[in-house]
């Protein structure tokens, strides 16, 4: 599977990124592991993410397993679109963790459509 080890890290950056932006929970992502799991052949995915798939811990126990830092590598407006899912999810945006309000989030979410299909595709369980 693409975009799951260092150097190819798409997938896993953007778990990595809806996790920390509080998008989607650590219970999301240990389903989103059964999913991949379900999805690819066993040799073919890297050991992480057997592990996931009963990790309660932090973003930094996440990064600690993994074994190194993932990255997403897009946009600043991309990244303001995440959290924009997460309004649309319920969730209020704190001043203290981003420069931008509800409105603007979901407006950069409107103008790139590709990251709602990327979460949806991504995190097909999430329904919102």
């Amino acid at each position: 599977m693409l975009g799951l080890v260092k150097g190819n890290d798409q997938t896993i950056g953007f778990v990595y990124y809806c996790l920390l932006c509080g998008v989607i929970n650590m219970d999301e992502v240990n389903r989103w592991a059964e999913k991949v799991i379900g999805e690819n052949e066993v040799s073919d995915l890297p050991d992480y993410i057997f592990d996931l798939i009963d990790l309660k811990g932090t973003v930094n126990e996440l990064e600690h397993l993994l074994g190194f830092f993932p990255c997403w590598r897009r946009t600043k407006e991309q990244r303001k679109a995440v959290y924009g899912i997460a309004v649309k999810r319920g969730e209020k945006l704190s001043q203290d963790d981003v420069s931008f309000n509800e409105e603007q989030a979901l407006e950069a979410l409107k103008k790139h459509p590709e990251v709602e299909k990327l979460f949806r595709e991504t995190f097909p369980f999430i329904d919102f």
